[in-house]
């Protein structure tokens, strides 16, 4: 496995390059052949630009070009990180990592790796990364791992989930939510989640889609459902998140919507179509459908009763 270049590889994210992207400058990582080595580190904090990792406790050992960087316990973003960073310069540059983090306040995080400032909140997390190339711009489109994460309170900036359910249109403003939760998977620079999960106070939010980490780019569908609304069947309006970081498209998805929508009235019909369907049996044939019988199995009880009826009468029977 591969890691982040040093302690500080994951603080503050390079400014992206020309139009938007990673930057595509080599790096030069020729430095990690110079000497076999291995430094323990404590100290009060270490200051990386804007960045201040607190109480630091790290072991770095160097081996034939290869950098392991152990973190015992590093205060960072309000939090604290733990785990394990690996730079690899043996056969081209690799790097990557396994890390968990809790009580990290996300705006500062997001802001800080991606400039991403939407999300704010404490949370819980954990991933295991690897990327491959002589760029960060190479390294961030091959990024290939797996991660959760959860959170307690917090806010998503930019949307609005009860305007939006409320009038068709949620940009702009603020969601205050009590909880989220996401399971995800990386391949080839691209982030994919399936079980996203936020609740509110009167809502219940379901997200799914990619989010591409080596493009800088998302296409998401997040799913708002007010649990109140409709006679208390709940209100599902999807929204499609789509285009570059720096200004996503945010619109409601009509089409995913009708779906919905059409899925809740083909089982109302299939419901309906079945008790007319059990009414007409008993009105013509005596059928009544027990509970956890088919419809079918019912028809079939009958039908043979009546069979045997016939056929003892033939026989001369009672």
């Amino acid at each position: 496995m591969g890691g982040c270049p040093g302690p500080g590889g994951g603080a503050s994210a390079p400014a992206p390059g020309a139009g938007g992207g990673w930057p595509t400058d080599p790096i030069d990582a020729s430095a990690l052949g110079l000497l076999d080595a291995q430094i323990a580190l404590a100290a009060a904090a270490i200051l990386l630009g804007d960045v201040t990792i607190a109480d630091p406790q790290l072991a770095l050992s160097i081996d034939r070009a290869r950098a392991v960087l152990q973190i015992d316990r590093a205060g960072i973003f309000d939090g604290v990180v733990a785990g394990q960073l690996v730079a690899n310069n043996r056969s081209g540059l690799s790097v990557g990592g396994a890390l968990t983090a809790q009580g990290i306040e996300t705006q500062s995080a997001l802001s800080a790796l991606a400039g991403v400032t939407r999300l704010s909140g404490k949370a819980e997390a954990g991933i295991e990364f690897l990327g491959v190339g002589q760029s960060v711009d190479a390294i961030m489109k091959s990024l290939s791992g797996r991660g959760s994460l959860s959170m307690g309170r917090g806010v998503i900036a930019g949307i609005d989930l009860d305007r939006l359910i409320r009038t068709g249109t949620g940009s702009g403003g603020t969601t205050v939510f009590d909880s989220m939760s996401a399971d995800f998977t990386m391949e080839r620079g691209d982030l994919r989640n399936d079980n996203l999960l936020i609740l509110l106070a009167n809502f219940r939010a379901e997200g799914a889609g990619r989010i591409g980490l080596g493009a800088r780019d998302i296409d998401y569908l997040f799913t708002p459902i007010a649990l109140r609304a409709n006679s208390g069947q709940g209100l599902a309006i999807p929204i499609r998140i789509t285009g570059p970081w720096s200004g996503p498209r945010i619109v409601p998805d009509l089409e995913q919507a009708l779906k919905l929508d059409a899925s809740g009235k083909v089982e109302e019909v299939r419901r309906e179509a079945e008790e007319r369907i059990e009414r007409k049996l008993q009105e013509e044939l005596g059928v009544t459908v027990q509970e956890g019988q088919s419809t079918e199995d019912a028809v079939k009880d009958a039908l043979e009763e009546k069979a045997k009826e016939q056929l003892r009468k033939l026989l001369g029977g009672n």
